[in-house]
């Protein structure tokens, strides 16, 4: 029977990591979270039918630990064969793994490197092999995959555990910990100093968000929804003289879970998070066992990781956590009782629990493939094929951006502004978005209302200074209105403006405003 559960968590673990689907518009987080939840409800009705027998369910951390160890081996081997060239990448990373960017990779191999420790204390010398060898996959994996935020958790957590290991003396291991986790720091920043420059913006601007709401935050989802209107009020205030000009892009990340947790919730929320990481330690120094050893290392990894990254995105470190906090209060867990008519109700409530939990996740898996479906038709440049899709998808995506943002293109490519503009206003609700302001702004332009429409592609130019497209736009824009003055103004602003990627789009443009605006401009 606990054999069988046991089959539950691994493939729990496997789809948690290995998933994805082109069937859905999210290829690669969407599907792993629909598949976990799928299994996970499966693992809470089984687990709910033992506790109605009398029957405990005796969670044996070695063997789960392992299928965890196994399951982020099989994703490390996968990663390191798309380094050599043996397996093909999903993206324009060389090395992402079943994911579609290093981050996802990186943040579950860290989150399941501590577990490693288990078969290194085993009595048998072959699994302890076994160990060393799974655990130097990994990390090789973690810095192939040039995740500095990777690389930073996987080194703090390997010299914090090497130091407890062999180095004597609390004070020497505290100052050698310390030490080398500044160094690290230090070093990872100059790395790849453009990107950890852009990475200090994101948190310049959204340190400004939480000076607006300190106290209880914006509310889930804000980051999205007014973020990049922070980033386009820098810009506004320092201009495209400032040095992260170049750096600055489309923005739907914090890349800092603690960041994120400040701007969402405010310093009550913080500060009740900080709360359960100390009655988590505590619990620790009540009865500090090896097992639970294991698991302030990986609260660590999942910690470090996230002060640099996005790591709760993804549910295998949702998996990993909570059993870290279960590792952690099992003490306390096994104290509490629970009579007869409470394990009847608890019953009851799980059965409901799981047939209410198997329709919703039908109903949206269903959807984000009929989704798809849609994009593919828009794609095809079939917007009437495509509009009867959005349409009956809306109530169930009326509140997703990405949903509504699709939806606003298909109605502007089928030039229904009106409804197109009604959708697009809604969707800005939700997100602040460089690729929304250029709807709205062509929007805007083919309804003739130039005023609107010259101020959100000034907002698009804003919220990403280093690109073209927001400024050529406005250069057609100015051309079309007949205002030669300001359109020959952006042509020689755009023909003198860097280019961060010359892409073909830019050289296009380019060479537009030559044959165009040259000889005027001289």
């Amino acid at each position: 029977m606990i054999r069988l559960f046991h089959i539950l968590f691994a493939a729990a673990c496997i789809g948690s990591m290995f998933v994805y689907s082109y069937q859905f518009t999210d290829a690669y987080i969407v599907p792993k979270w629909c598949c976990v939840l799928f299994v996970l409800l499966w693992m809470l009705v089984y687990a709910a039918f033992l506790a109605l027998q009398r029957k405990s369910i005796v969670a044996d951390m070695a063997i789960w630990g392992s299928i965890i160890v196994f399951s982020c081996w099989l994703q490390a081997v996968y990663g390191i064969l798309q380094y050599v060239g043996l397996l093909s990448s999903h993206a324009t990373f060389r090395v992402t793994g079943s994911f579609d960017n290093p981050a996802g990779f990186a943040a579950c191999l860290c989150a399941g490197l501590p577990f490693v420790v288990f078969l290194i204390i085993h009595r048998n010398k072959c699994i302890r092999y076994a160990g060393w060898i799974a655990g130097g996959v990994m990390v090789l994996a973690v810095f192939l995959s040039h995740s500095r935020s990777g690389m930073v958790s996987v080194i703090v957590v390997c010299v914090m555990y090497l130091c407890g290991r062999f180095v004597h003396g609390r004070l020497w291991r505290y100052s050698l910990s310390v030490s080398m986790i500044g160094l690290l720091i230090i070093g990872s920043y100059w790395l790849k100093k453009d990107s950890a420059d852009g990475r200090l913006l994101i948190w310049r601007c959204g340190l400004e968000m939480v000076k607006d709401a300190p106290s209880t935050g914006h509310g889930v989802g804000s980051f999205e929804a007014k973020y990049m209107d922070y980033q386009a009020d820098y810009f506004k205030e320092y201009g495209s003289q400032s040095r992260y000009a170049m750096l600055a892009d489309n923005v739907k990340q914090p890349f800092n879970e603690y960041l994120g947790v400040l701007i969402n919730f405010g310093i009550v929320g913080l500060a009740l998070l900080l709360g359960i990481v100390g009655a988590l330690v505590y619990c620790y120094r009540q009865n500090p066992t090896q097992e639970k050893k294991i698991a302030l290392y990986i609260l660590l990894s999942i910690g470090i990781f996230s002060f640099f990254s996005y790591p709760f995105t993804y549910p295998f470190t949702w998996m990993v956590t909570f059993l870290a906090v279960l590792m952690l209060t099992a003490d306390y867990l096994k104290r509490i009782k629970i009579g007869t008519w409470g394990r009847n109700i608890m019953y009851s409530a799980t059965v409901m629990c799981f047939f209410w939990g198997q329709v919703r996740l039908g109903e949206r898996t269903q959807s984000e493939r009929s989704w798809q479906k849609a994009s593919e038709v828009a794609l095809g440049h079939s917007c009437d094929e495509a509009l009867p899709y959005y349409v009956s998808l809306k109530h169930r995506f009326k509140d997703n951006p990405y949903f509504l943002y699709n939806y606003a293109a298909v109605f502007t490519e089928a030039k229904e502004y009106e409804k197109a503009l009604k959708v697009a206003l809604e969707c800005r609700k939700y997100w602040a978005d460089y690729d929304l302001e250029l709807l709205l702004g062509d929007i805007y332009r083919e309804k003739k209302d130039y005023k609107q429409a010259e101020e959100y592609y000034m907002s698009a130019s804003y919220m990403c200074p280093s690109r073209f497209l927001p400024l050529y736009q406005l250069y057609e824009l100015y051309k079309c209105i007949g205002n030669t003055e300001k359109a020959s103004e952006l042509a020689k602003i755009l023909l003198e403006k860097p280019a961060k990627v010359n892409s073909m789009l830019i050289k296009r443009i380019k060479y537009q405003l030559k044959k165009e605006c040259e000889p005027l401009i001289l």
